[in-house]
């Protein structure tokens, strides 16, 4: 594939990515705002704040994979081809960390946490885990929960 084409698909992967999650027509407010990094900082692509908690401003990490392989339907996953490496890169983020491959011909995008140590890459996604309005919800109540029982701020500080 010429290297403007994967640029071009990797492009539109995000664009779609970031129409899946700040889908809105069944919320109110929207439950995401994304912010996108890219080149910025290798490990994620984007900072995703969550919209609607209050008193707080919880947030998560996503790194998009964009791929035209087909949708194996039969076993149900959307293969991708995330190395080893940088699974372990979103794992050292403190923070949430997720995973979206995106489906470039039929514009689907697919979620899968980072949350161990993985002793591989990450080479399929469940078709369960579409972000889908259900799946949006669960998962602004897991990095809610998240954030909820692991403190956010120092209790103390040198610079006082």
């Amino acid at each position: 594939m010429p290297k403007n084409l994967a640029n071009i698909i990797g492009d539109r992967g995000e664009i779609i990515f970031e129409l899946a999650i700040t889908y809105y027509s069944q919320f109110s407010p929207p439950l995401f705002k994304p912010a996108f990094l890219g080149e910025k900082w290798k490990p994620v692509d984007y900072y995703v704040e969550l919209c609607g908690v209050k008193n707080e401003t919880p947030f998560f990490f996503v790194q998009v994979k964009t791929t035209q392989n087909e949708i194996d339907l039969q076993n149900q996953i959307l293969n991708i081809n995330v190395s080893k490496e940088k699974c372990e890169n979103l794992f050292k983020v403190t923070a949430p960390t997720y995973l979206v491959g995106i489906h470039e011909p039929s514009q689907r995008a697919f979620i899968i946490s980072v949350y161990k140590k993985p002793s591989q890459g990450i080479y399929q996604i469940p078709l369960q885990y579409e972000l889908t309005p259900n799946n949006l919800e669960v998962l602004h109540r897991e990095v809610c929960d998240f954030w909820k029982y692991c403190p956010y701020k120092p209790l103390t500080s040198y610079f006082l």
